[in-house]
């Protein structure tokens, strides 16, 4: 699944240096499925957790146990949209052609929205917040779709010190 360019946005804060974090904690991540808030959820977090790390690091940001400059809390909103493909009607000539399906075909589109919040601890206050739509997919491409949308979103970050 491709993250187009459209389906990425970020939105820094007003007036804050972003180049003033140099530490962050990932926060446990969420995910909203049709059941409800997960927390630290088995199959997806693991998945967001090193995406950011990779990201955050490649960005020159150092992942700290303790305090830190920032705090990242992590999320997705796991969807499940149905889609019709197609409806089969009577051909036969005893009925009124087109005038009742007799069987549709449909599947479900699986889809979901990575949301990265950077939180500045001292001011609890969010300093950067990115989005990429279509991050999840299907459990089989869930971990390339997440590491492609992380990636698109942190082109939206500034670099520290001149790296990616």
């Amino acid at each position: 699944m491709v993250v187009a360019a459209a389906d990425v946005q970020a939105f820094p804060a007003k007036g804050v240096d972003l180049s003033a974090y140099k530490t962050f904690t990932i926060l446990p991540t969420r995910v909203l499925t049709a059941y409800g808030v997960v927390e630290d959820d088995p199959d997806i977090s693991p998945l967001i957790v090193a995406a950011l790390r990779k990201e955050l690091s490649e960005k020159g940001l150092t992942e700290v146990s303790g305090a830190s400059d920032v705090e990242i809390a992590a999320g997705a909103l796991a969807v499940s949209n149905p889609q019709v493909e197609a409806l089969i009607f009577n051909p036969l000539n005893t009925a009124d052609w087109g005038t009742s399906p007799i069987a549709s075909i449909g599947r479900y589109n699986k889809e979901g929205t990575l949301i990265v919040n950077f939180i500045d601890p001292r001011t609890k206050r969010s300093v950067w917040i990115g989005s990429a739509k279509r991050a999840l997919g299907t459990p089989s491409s869930r971990k390339k779709n997440i590491d492609k949308a992380t990636e698109a979103l942190f082109k939206k970050y500034p670099a520290l010190n001149g790296n990616k």
